[in-house]
């Protein structure tokens, strides 16, 4: 595994800044490209357009239109997506190894070319993601943990993932937004199970290369806020999220893995604690979602109990199998206000000052 600028092995101004990595191959035929375009997540605009910007991508170029696009790489083998984080919107292909070429410039086109047409947004673009956003709040413990970052952040990291239709953008609005973050400064294309000058090769190539340059955006430190509550009421099951900015995410992931250990075993309840690292910030929290609001209120009730009170440097072991990386034992201080994100029975879950 390795990193190196193609600087190095192109004189093509745009391609300077754009980073390059390979990974080892998880199979000898399938290989696939991930473009990681920063600043261009849901942070990094208004309120939904980075969404639609994302749900845009692989529609029509001058080129080809959106549904030869897709034909033409189902015949190639491979498939194509993209989605929006809060830090980055991420193009993703996955390919037979000898549709290299292909889909290096299809990725492209898709950031280079795009033509960003109004009946694509009006008929496509808009519509997909006003579902994706109601598919994915309609979890409750999805919404609440979109609420926590409302009340935790505000704006930045605080403004909704997904495009849920409040606000009205236009074609002109989101060629602005892709002008703005499509840079080569902002691209860090991976590679896995390719060939590592062939992916530079093609890169130079194709439409990456005419992607403007621009200034590198170092990530600022988000402001954060404490102290809040936010009370939803909904039918079905109730979600009770709590939680709040860190610094230490390392120190956090034994948190989060104290609380899990301790919850009460059931089958009705669904219990998760995480820390969602972003450039700039991160955020731990605790969530419980149960079909009964008394199950809700008691196990959120407890892990408020036990943020006081445990001794969390003892659950490293745990917190490195949860996580997926080792984390170390230390000790933890553990912040005197959080915030509480209730979603569903509100009158049957507990206030903030009840914690």
């Amino acid at each position: 595994m390795y990193s190196v600028r193609s600087a190095r092995q192109f004189s093509t101004s745009a391609l300077r800044a754009v980073s390059f990595k390979t990974v080892p191959a998880s199979s000898d035929s399938v290989s696939s490209l991930k473009v990681i375009v920063k600043n261009a997540g849901s942070k990094s605009g208004p309120s939904g357009l980075a969404h639609l910007v994302s749900t845009s991508t692989f529609l029509d170029t001058p080129e080809k239109s959106g549904l030869r696009l897709k034909r033409e790489a189902e015949l190639l083998g491979g498939e194509y997506s993209a989605e929006i984080t809060r830090d980055a919107l991420i193009l993703k292909a996955t390919f037979l190894k000898e549709g290299l070429p292909f889909f290096v410039n299809a990725l492209g086109s898709a950031l280079a070319k795009a033509s960003f047409k109004p009946h694509e947004l009006k008929e496509v673009a808009g519509p997909y993601s006003s579902y994706v956003n109601s598919l994915k709040t309609s979890c409750p413990k999805t919404k609440g943990i979109e609420e926590l970052h409302a009340v935790t952040f505000r704006s930045g990291l605080g403004l909704p993932l997904w495009y849920d239709g409040f606000k009205s953008y236009s074609t002109e609005d989101i060629k602005t937004f892709a002008k703005s973050a499509f840079l080569t400064e902002n691209i860090e294309i991976i590679g896995e199970n390719v060939d590592s000058a062939d992916l530079q090769k093609f890169v130079s190539e194709s439409s990456f290369a005419s992607l403007p340059t621009g200034n590198d955006v170092i990530a600022q430190p988000q402001p954060t806020y404490t102290g809040s509550e936010s009370r939803i009421r909904r039918a079905g099951k109730t979600s009770a999220v709590l939680g709040f900015a860190v610094e230490d995410a390392d120190a956090f992931e034994l948190v989060a893995a104290g609380l899990v250990a301790n919850a009460p075993s059931t089958i009705s309840a669904n219990v998760e604690s995480k820390v969602l690292s972003y450039d700039g910030a991160s955020l731990f929290y605790f969530s419980v979602t149960s079909s009964d609001a008394a199950e809700t209120s008691k196990i959120i009730k407890d892990a408020a109990k036990h943020l006081k009170t445990l001794d969390f440097s003892k659950y490293a072991k745990y917190a490195s199998y949860l996580a997926g990386k080792p984390v170390t034992s230390k000790s933890v201080t553990i912040p005197s206000e959080f915030n509480l994100v209730v979603i569903g029975d509100v009158d049957n879950a507990p206030l903030k000052s009840e914690l």
